[in-house]
């Protein structure tokens, strides 16, 4: 196990763009870092430079955030039996804890399931994901005029808001992974005239997606959503950053959303969120 250095890391964003989308949740991670965001991650390779498997995974678990508290591991990996042998490797799981590992393709799903197998470690897919990366930006979509609205990046005052709502939201734990993204990444909301509070808002969480996307029902088809995507995607390539989204198999509106804005999925590629142990429940 090889944790890389900051000169390494920088080698590492460069290589890791020649395998998206695969690679793109690990990139974004390093993105981050290698533009000095604060962050709890430490990255590791089985290989260097030669590498076949990439992790980043928090240096401290339990910080009272969701990738602490939930170890959240972002995987690339090159073939299933690389990334079954390093899993192995001492020092890359602690296979008593709890870890969610993010981004497993799907093709390599067989690999955790018989490391959790092996290990006789409880575990389940907690999800699976669409990788929508923004490929046709002409597709993006603008008003001539916003009249009656006001756009403007989301402050720490609306983390509670935006936690309320939050489909992995609600206690302690999401409201400071929260209050992170707003502090750190780039966030954009609508706000009507003669309101104060935003009706609909986008964030970027730390590995670089955008997500956590929401319109409050009573504002809703009049869209919103549409356009702060659209805007928040100009902004992010103005500025080198990637773009791109998870979206759950299931969840067929955003989908129908972001593929009409440009954002296309490789056919035979999906993203994986696998749970290893069972999360244990904490005192906020």
């Amino acid at each position: 196990m090889i944790i890389l250095t900051s000169e390494e890391l920088k080698q590492a964003e460069s290589v890791l763009k020649n395998f998206f989308p695969e690679s793109i949740k690990v990139y974004g991670c390093i993105f981050n870092i290698n533009r000095g965001k604060p962050h709890n991650l430490e990255v590791i390779a089985n290989l260097w430079p030669d590498f076949t498997v990439i992790i980043c995974k928090p240096k401290v678990q339990g910080v009272k955030n969701r990738e602490g508290d939930f170890n959240i591991y972002s995987i690339y990996s090159k073939s299933k039996d690389c990334l079954k042998s390093f899993l192995d490797t001492p020092g890359v799981i602690n296979k008593d804890a709890f870890t969610l590992l993010a981004g497993v393709d799907i093709r390599h799903l067989g690999a955790v399931q018989e490391f959790a197998d092996q290990h006789g470690i409880p575990s389940k897919v907690q999800g699976v994901m669409n990788v929508l990366v923004l490929q046709d930006q002409q597709q993006l979509q603008f008003k001539d005029r916003y009249a009656g609205l006001s756009f403007a990046p989301l402050s720490t005052a609306h983390a509670h808001l935006v936690n309320s709502t939050w489909k992995y939201g609600g206690d302690c734990s999401s409201y400071n992974s929260v209050l992170n993204y707003i502090s750190h990444n780039p966030s954009l909301c609508v706000i009507e005239e003669g309101q104060t509070e935003p009706v609909s808002w986008l964030l970027v969480y730390h590995h670089a997606a955008l997500g956590l996307l929401y319109t409050l029902p009573q504002h809703r088809c009049k869209g919103y959503a549409r356009l702060l995507v659209s805007i928040m995607a100009k902004h992010l390539l103005e500025q080198g950053h990637p773009v791109y989204c998870f979206v759950e198999e299931e969840n067929k509106p955003s989908y129908k959303l972001f593929t009409s804005l440009g954002f296309k999925n490789s056919p035979d590629y999906r993203a994986v969120w696998f749970e290893l142990n069972k999360p244990q429940i904490r005192d906020e």
